[in-house]
């Protein structure tokens, strides 16, 4: 015996057969922004990223850099690290000829959806969480040195 619900009922049914609806392709026009490839971001907060994450790996390496195992997992950690940066290197990288990109800089302020930002309001949004990771990593370096 077989269970079927209405819906697989009705379909399997002789009696349920409609023609399909004819196939109509509208003609839809769709706003396309330029492609932007530095992603607005100024090389100083590139810079301080690259920083923030060099001087969690530090912090980490000199705090549990005693053990094999923990090397393997910061050095796969350090490859992720690179792929990220790297992809978002290559992709500034690419050739910008015909590029015709629009600073998101204006006067001093960040232009964004939700309103113009200030340098540092940019800044610290940006780095918040980076900074942190550095402060986390050069914490467990500490915490190791006072410890053993």
């Amino acid at each position: 015996m077989m269970l079927l619900d209405e819906n697989e009922l009705a379909v399997l049914s002789e009696d349920y057969y409609h023609e399909p609806a004819p196939y109509k392709r509208a003609a839809l026009t769709a706003l396309v922004q330029p492609e932007a490839r530095t992603f607005g971001i100024p090389a100083i907060i590139w810079g301080s990223m690259v920083a923030s994450y060099a001087l969690f790996f530090f912090g980490l390496i000199l705090g549990t850099g005693h053990d094999g195992r923990a090397m393997f997992m910061i050095a796969i950690s350090m490859l992720y690290t690179l792929m990220f940066f790297g992809t978002a290197f290559a992709l500034n990288s690419l050739s910008g000829s015909g590029r015709n990109e629009k600073s998101q800089w204006i006067k001093g302020k960040f232009d964004t959806f939700t309103g113009q930002m200030s340098f540092g309001a940019v800044y610290g949004q940006m780095l918040v969480v980076p900074m942190m990771f550095a402060f986390f990593g050069i914490s467990i370096a500490i915490i190791r040195s006072v410890v053993m």
